[in-house]
């Protein structure tokens, strides 16, 4: 049914022309170019990911590892590195690759004693059983310096792959944020970053694939000519669901397609993103019965008012001031740089330095010369029904 959830398997749709070439081009010997993929939140980036993580499980020659770093609560280097260490083991020990007689995060927290006779039992080489052992306690104990205990993390999957004679397909979601790995106190910044490139280049059995959210952070890391991974990567943008996927969702998961009415003013609100379909269509799955142009507007209208101010709300805390002027005059139908400058009381000069800011965090984007709208068109909507109300915070 419609979940709010990334979604893998049987409920996956759309995109096969993507995890066709994911799938082909990471479970080849002779491809050593892993994936970018670039879109907007909501847009459905991890589910490629998820979906084609489960397509190479049934490729003996391939273990696919996964890990989105928005996991990460610390966001500290000792952190990061545990929780690769954790999801690299689990996901050789579910292929087959990597015996272990308990799960990876018990041995994380394992005393040190019981955590050697455990090591003991992996027909691994000794080398690699020391350096995991030295990893695992390293993770915990954050005795060695950030990037030394960063790299030492992602070498793992490339040495547990040497090991068992596979390749390993990793996945890192929401990639860039490792820039705001933090060690007492301070970001590393693009050094971490530079410091895994420089892994990466040493490493035959490791194919890494990347997402990102913000194009500008992945612009810094992997998409610009300055970046550390510049040309490392097939770069592929994930953007809303075709309007024939969405009528197929809704006739797979109601038992019948809906009418050319309902489905306009579906769309009208969605614009096929995976994210707003997806809670639109549980809303209607919800509440059962006739589902028609009217039901349609009055689960748009519940999710306005209800899970709009939740979802939104944050984004809204986010902006300065000045740019919540800005996105509410774009909400409420101003659209140049001009106009949007009369409506605030600001400079044409000012309001386009705003506007290049919010363009790089991908709140607002450029229809064309002159005219601007605000990229998310749900958030857009919720601007303009809440104007009056947020227009009393600035």
């Amino acid at each position: 049914m419609f979940t709010l959830r990334p979604v893998w398997g049987k409920d996956f749709l759309d995109r096969e022309q993507l995890l066709h070439e994911m799938v082909a081009t990471l479970a080849s010997p002779g491809e050593r170019m892993g994936f970018a993929l670039v879109g907007k939140r909501r847009m459905g980036k991890t589910s490629v990911f998820l979906e084609t993580v489960r397509r190479l499980r049934v490729r003996k020659s391939v273990v696919p590892v996964y890990f989105s770093l928005w996991e990460l609560v610390e966001s500290t280097p000792a952190e990061f590195a545990r929780e690769l260490v954790r999801h690299c083991l689990e996901a050789f020990q579910e292929s087959g690759a990597l015996p272990l007689k308990v799960k990876a995060r018990n041995l994380l927290t394992a005393p040190l004693e019981l955590l050697r006779d455990l090591l003991r039992e992996v027909r691994v080489s000794v080398r690699l059983r020391e350096e995991l052992e030295v990893l695992l306690i390293l993770s915990r104990e954050r005795r060695e310096e950030p990037g030394d205990l960063i790299a030492r993390a992602f070498r793992l999957p490339e040495d547990l792959a040497k090991e068992a004679g596979v390749r390993c397909a990793l996945f890192l979601d929401e990639f860039p944020s490792v820039l705001e790995l933090r060690h007492n106190g301070k970001a590393l910044g693009e050094g971490v970053v530079r410091r895994l490139r420089t892994e990466y280049e040493r490493m035959e059995a490791l194919i890494l694939s990347i997402s990102g959210s913000i194009r500008s952070t992945m612009e810094a890391v992997a998409l610009g000519p300055g970046s550390a991974f510049w040309r490392q990567f097939i770069v592929r943008e994930v953007g809303p669901l075709p309007a024939a996927a969405v009528r197929e969702l809704f006739r797979r998961n109601l038992g019948k397609p809906l009418s050319e009415r309902a489905f306009a003013a579906l769309w009208e609100f969605t614009r096929g993103i995976p994210f707003y379909v997806q809670f639109i269509g549980r809303e209607l799955a919800r509440r059962g019965g006739r589902i028609g142009a009217r039901e349609v507007a009055d689960a748009v209208e519940e999710f306005l008012n209800e899970e709009g101010s939740v979802l939104f709300q944050e984004e809204w805390a986010k902006l300065s001031p000045k740019e919540r002027k800005l996105v509410l005059a774009l909400a409420q139908g101003t659209s140049s740089p001009s106009r949007i400058a009369r409506t605030i009381g600001e400079t044409p000069n000012a309001v386009s330095r705003y506007l290049q800011y919010l363009e790089d965090k991908e709140v607002v984007e450029r229809i064309r010369p002159g005219v601007w709208a605000i990229s998310d068109p749900v958030f857009a909507r919720w601007l303009s029904r809440k104007a009056e109300a947020l227009a009393r915070e600035v």
